[in-house]
């Protein structure tokens, strides 16, 4: 689309500057005056009369020049000087705003364009800042003129030369009108890079604003000269704000703009809409009409619900917003009627940078900034939850400033990507405006408070606070239409909104009941910046007190006066409060014994829990922070709090020995619990030939490829897979279980996912992807019937990675959603109607089996001898309980790292064991002692259970996976995984911790696995057939011998067989006969029951050779970064003396997992590295000679652990955790 002059943006404007003749603003008014001298240039309106019809005031360039020449006239004594000065200037938008600035610029000054808004001191830092010595005011500002002078001299000892407008008196527009024209004197020895005039920044977030200065040549000289001649624009936007930049775009184009009287009138609809009227009245005369609407978010509110107003918009070829965010709900409004609505992007600092112009009858994405093709100088850069920050490159036709060594600006807003449109932005936040909560979590506050104002008319401001709190809060100010509603009253009116807007956004941001602090309608209302954005920092000034009360205040039912008797209600009650804030699960499914995890509770509704039942114990007592996660239900959380009334601990001191044996009985309870499957198989699964009078409904001879089915597709490992799987031709459609509110934020999850790791959204994405709204604790995996049965009809092969990585969780929080879901996925593979079921591959950690030794027993399952094959199959486990203990230390954290696998196999052993391929599903004390570790081994037993006692018998799998890092191509890790939060504490403190030779970094790129994961799920080998062989000598070994069994380990890879599978050289139908992969072409013989589970391990092959350790890690990074290497002790200390710094310094991520690495290596720093040595326990070696088969890419290409991949994690390390 060809470009206008209202939305062509400065890059575009380099291919439109033909035949300009200035270079200056004077230049330019100059100029116009000369060549276009009776074109109309400017428009205002005289309010001054009581007809309905104001008049118009048009002038020309001609006349606009006259204006400049005249007031510069009468400015001469104060403005005539031997040298270049600031002159301040604090005036309502007028004309005599534009004469004065102006004239001004025409005396070769430079003009501070003062906001009125700004306190005295404010102003007097501004002066301050530019070196003003005198400030021209307008009359009704005269008292905040002078204040601001007094405040200079208190602070300075010399005052600001106040000056009145010249004319105060008499109407500018009439002196201007009787004046003759003169030529005027040539300005001299003004260049284009001298300062014309300077804005200054709102001081949204420090209340403090700064100066912007704009030079001539980004004032004028990048504009683009476009013929505007027929289409004039009418801007409501402030002169000393944005309204300039406006009228230098009309101007440099031939157009009039016509400025809204901001001086007479306040800024209403039904203002706007008679000076519509007025410039409609003079269109009907030959002046130019209104084509393009310009105004901030606000004003734009106002007039999409004024009938009139709407009308106006209507008519507009293009209604241009800026300024700041427009509300979503509003803007959907208006493109539903037919407004041709544009966002437009710029900054003082870069000028107009993007507008989402576009072909408004197909396009409806107003929001979507576009990025033309050839605009190399706007850069993305990934942020925090899948955002990026604009960052302009040097080279830019117009930087008013650089903020990087490379010359660019970060301008600090940021922006989420359009799921499909390339190169369409929409603007997200401002990352210097977020509020951090003291979880270290972040988020903008305005988009809520804006969504909330809209969505409610008895809403007239919204305040959101929480600024180093637990959680936020929201000051509820009433409209005046709510001022005689009783605060109940009005909460219950709002509080549904707020939870609906809750559900679709953020977590942590999330505004619970108790916190929805009603205030009182207040007229004057919160400050704001001309943009109209609140003032933060003054407004939590002014309402602290409230602030303070809404954490402090007990709640309505006096919990610290309740008794013992009531506290199981009380608990009950402040959990329900919470529960309803935090989730969508019916309120009715919570009870007493409701595993709080599995119902929704997340962690930042834990936060609040323990907030509310600390008030319910003795002064003096302290409940655990985890308290919430530990406890689990309402009734234990009740029997605590009665515990610690009664002078009792926080936590029984239970012997660790019997906490592990009930822990392991546990296991093995649940093991068998969730063993209960639905198979349709009606014969005895040992005889194959049962299955060949079996009903296929589904006809996969026809089928063009595998349809997958993904869990987990959010996450790292998953977003990988995913794209490697729509980078494959071989996959027709994938089918993806999300969980969400609601479908678009279940479609908005996954496509987060992707850009905040730098992957592609490939154009088919939407026709080969479904996303289905999920929850897989329901037996239907939270579909309907018929989708349920449709789905489980078409499917291949399910991928299963949905799990909590969560270390703080016991055992029993995975057990209703985790546990049950991979029950519900297996049962929804048997109920497939086809000959054989989707295969199913299980997502496993070695975290399983991080506690194994060599006398524990592998096998496939318990000795089951009178097994029910009806409807129900279940599995009859062994209850023999090994009394091994586990020595690792549970962590207090809520990262994502495998805590289980950093400890156990982070240090280079004397010697090591051997853990085979094989499940150990009858031996609870193999696995790692978090309940996250347990999680998984109980899943493995249920997946034993479903390959011996199902049709699934060769269609399952498990696949450990160890520890995995960053891509391969971009470095992209996850910001809460130890390492990432390890090297990034040398941000806050300045070194890294020596570990030694002896910590070996057992790292899998997570691109490399995610390959691994799809060679196997695409594989046409047999799961099982190719490995009959192995499996049933290492089953004799095992048989016959408590003693592992021994094979090629992970030391020295084995060389490879001839090509088979997937990557044996296909041909551009599939597989490679040839032919086409389809359901059918999978199918295996099936194996002997005898035969365990086959089972994969996921993991880095190569690190024990003695390349990939610490001190390699660090000599590498040492050559690229400076940073200072010192013993454990001294980096423990350096980063526990953070949580005494001031800033968001205290709240480093790193933090969160002090205390994981106190217990790890706490005690290193007082041994030598040879004592080290000599201390580190056996570790263990994970055979993979069966992965090799399935997953050919661990042994044909050597995981890239070499410098490069190192210095490119590190990098994105630094850049964003």
């Amino acid at each position: 689309m060809e470009p206008t002059y209202f939305t062509c943006d400065l890059g575009q404007a380099v291919l439109h500057q033909h035949g300009k003749e200035y270079e200056t603003v004077t230049e330019l008014v100059d100029y116009k005056a000369r060549k276009e001298q009776k074109l109309p240039a400017v428009g205002f309106f005289s309010s001054s009369h009581k007809s309905e019809r104001w008049a118009p005031h048009i002038l020309s360039f001609e006349e606009v020049q006259r204006g400049s020449v005249v007031v510069a006239d009468a400015l001469s004594t104060k403005l005539r000087s031997g040298s270049k000065q600031t002159i301040a200037l604090l005036c309502p938008s007028s004309p005599e705003f534009l004469f004065t600035w102006l004239a001004i610029i025409r005396w070769g000054h430079a003009a501070l364009l003062i906001a009125p808004q700004c306190s005295p001191s404010a102003i007097a830092h501004l002066c301050r800042s530019c070196e003003v010595k005198c400030l021209i005011y307008d009359e009704v500002y005269k008292d905040l003129a002078e204040k601001a002078s007094a405040e200079s001299a208190k602070s300075e000892g010399l005052p600001i030369d106040a000056t009145a407008l010249p004319f105060a008196e008499e109407d500018v527009l009439d002196i201007i009108a009787r004046t003759p024209s003169r030529p005027p004197k040539p300005a001299e020895g003004i260049q284009r890079s001298d300062i014309a005039y300077l804005h200054h920044t709102s001081g949204t977030s420090t209340g403090i604003p700064e100066p912007i200065p704009q030079s001539h040549q980004g004032a004028v000289g990048v504009l683009p000269s476009l013929d505007g001649t027929e289409h004039a624009s009418f801007s409501t936007t402030p002169l000393y704000h944005g309204g300039v930049a406006d009228l230098f775009r009309a101007w440099t184009s031939n157009a009039l703009i016509w400025l809204f009287p901001g001086k007479d009138l306040p800024i209403t609809a039904a203002n706007v809409c008679r000076c519509l009227d007025t410039a409609l009245c003079a269109a009907s005369k030959g002046v130019p009409p209104v084509k393009y609407f310009s105004s901030v978010p606000y004003i734009l509110q106002m007039m999409s619900e004024d009938e009139a107003g709407l009308k106006y918009l209507q008519r507009m070829d293009i209604v241009g917003v800026g300024g700041a965010a427009l509300p979503p709900e509003v803007g959907d409004k208006l493109v539903g009627a037919n407004v041709n609505l544009i966002s437009r992007f710029g900054s003082a600092e870069c000028g107009f940078l993007m507008s989402s112009y576009r072909e408004f009858q197909k396009d409806k994405e107003w929001q979507y900034l576009r990025v033309r093709p050839g605009q190399g100088y706007l850069k993305f850069e990934p942020q925090e939850d899948g955002l990026s920050e604009l960052v302009i490159q040097a080279g830019w036709p117009h930087m008013a400033k650089h903020n990087r060594e490379d010359g660019s600006y970060a301008t600090a807003d940021l922006f989420a990507a359009h799921p499909t449109i390339p190169d369409a932005w929409r603007y997200h936040s401002r990352a210097d405006s977020q509020l951090t909560l003291v979880t270290g979590k972040k988020f903008d506050p305005a988009p809520l408070e804006d969504a909330i104002r809209a969505s409610l008319p008895l809403v007239d401001n919204v305040l959101i606070f929480g600024n180093g709190q637990p959680h936020p809060g929201a000051l509820i100010f009433r409209s005046e239409d709510a001022a005689l509603l009783t605060d109940d009253d009005f909460i219950r009116t709002i509080a549904p909104v707020v939870e609906k807007l809750n559900r679709v956004g953020q977590s942590h941001a999330r505004l619970p009941r108790n916190m929805l602090v009603p205030m009182l309608y207040d007229q004057k209302g919160l400050e704001k910046s001309s943009k109209g954005t609140i003032l933060r920092s003054r407004a939590e000034e002014r309402y602290a007190s409230n602030i303070s009360k809404a954490y402090s205040a007990a709640p309505a039912d006096k919990t610290s006066n309740v008794s013992d008797d009531d506290i199981p209600r009380t608990v009950r009650k402040i959990v329900t409060d919470i529960a309803s804030d935090r989730t969508v699960i019916d309120p009715e499914f919570l009870n007493d014994r409701t595993d709080l995890f599995a119902y929704g509770i997340d962690s930042i509704g834990c936060i609040q829990i323990r907030h509310g039942l600390s008030r319910l114990i003795p002064d003096g007592s302290a409940l655990p922070l985890t308290v919430v996660e530990d406890q689990g239900t309402i009734s234990r959380l009740s029997a605590l709090i009665l515990r610690i009334r009664r002078g009792g601990e926080a936590y029984d001191k239970i012997d660790k020995a019997d906490t592990a044996s009930e822990e392991h009985a546990l296991m093995l309870d649940l093991a068998k619990r969730y063993s209960t499957f639905e198979d349709n198989a009606t014969s005895p699964i040992s005889s194959p030939s049962s299955f060949g009078s079996t009903t296929t409904t589904a006809t996969t001879s026809e089928q063009k490829g595998l349809q997958i089915l993904l869990t987990g597709p959010t996450g790292s490992l998953g977003s990988h897979i995913l794209h490697q799987l729509l980078s494959n031709h071989r996959v027709s459609h994938i089918h993806l279980l999300v969980r969400g509110s609601t479908a678009q934020a279940s479609r908005e999850r996954v496509l987060k996912a992707f850009s905040s790791r730098l992957l592609p959204i490939p154009a088919d994405f939407t026709a080969r992807t479904t996303i289905w709204q999920c929850a897989l604790s329901d037996n239907l995996l939270g579909l309907s019937q018929s989708d349920y049965t449709t789905l489980a009809s078409q499917v291949d092969v399910i991928l299963h990675l949905a799990w909590s990585v969560n270390f703080l969780l016991p055992l029993r929080s995975f057990a209703a959603t985790h546990l049950a879901g991979l029950r519900n996925l297996i049962n929804f593979s048997l109920s497939s109607p086809r000959l054989y079921p989707p295969r199913l591959i299980f997502c496993s950690s070695v975290a399983s089996v991080s506690a194994y030794h060599q006398n524990q027993s592998c096998s496939s399952c318990p000795d089951s001898t009178d097994q029910d094959h009806t409807d129900k199959v279940h599995m009859d486990i062994r209850t023999n309980i090994n009394t091994h203990i586990d020595t690792n230390t549970n962590t207090n954290t809520n990262t994502t790292t495998d805590a289980d696998t950093f400890h156990s196999r982070s240090t280079r052993p004397k010697s090591a064991i051997n853990v085979p391929e094989l499940p150990v599903s009858n031996t609870p004390s193999a696995s790692g002692p978090t309940g996250y570790a347990r999680s998984k081994w109980v899943a493995e037993a249920i997946c034993a259970a479903a390959h011996t006692h199902t049709r699934l018998n060769s269609r399952i799998s498990i696949s450990r996976v160890g520890q995995l890092s960053g891509a391969t191509d971009t470095g992209v890790w996850s910001k809460t995984e130890a390492y990432p939060l390890m090297l990034s504490s040398s941000k806050v403190t300045g070194v890294l911790p020596d570990l030694g030779d002896w910590e070996v970094l057992n790292w899998l790129p997570v691109d490399l696995a995610a390959r691994a994961f799809v060679e196997d799920a695409l594989s046409t080998l047999t799961v099982g057939e190719t490995d009959t062989n192995l499996i049933t000598t290492t089953t004799t070994t095992t048989t016959s011998s408590t003693t592992a069994p021994t094979s090629t380990s992970t030391t020295t890879p084995p060389p490879p067989p001839p090509p088979t599978g997937p990557h044996s050289q296909p041909n551009e139908k599939g597989d490679e006969d040839g032919g086409k992969i389809t359901h059918e072409s999978l199918q295996p013989p099936r194996l002997p029951v005898s035969v365990p589970i086959p089972v994969h391990h996921v993991l880095n092959p190569y690190t024990d050779t003695g390349m990939h350790n610490w001190s390699n890690l660090l000599a590498c990074l040492s050559r690229h970064d400076n940073f200072k290497v010192v013993s454990v002790g001294e980096w423990l200390d350096a980063l526990s003396s953070l949580h005494e710094r001031p800033g968001e310094t205290s709240l480093h991520p790193a933090l969160k997992l002090l205390g994981f690495w106190k217990g790890v290596y706490g005690s290193r720093h007082q041994h030598s590295p040879a004592q080290m040595v000599d201390n580190s326990e056996t570790a263990l070696r994970f055979d993979m000679d069966k992965t090799y088969v399935r997953m050919p890419c661990l042994r044909e290409q050597q995981p890239g652990l070499d410098d490069e991949y190192m210095v490119k994690t590190w990098r994105w390390i630094k850049a964003n955790v």
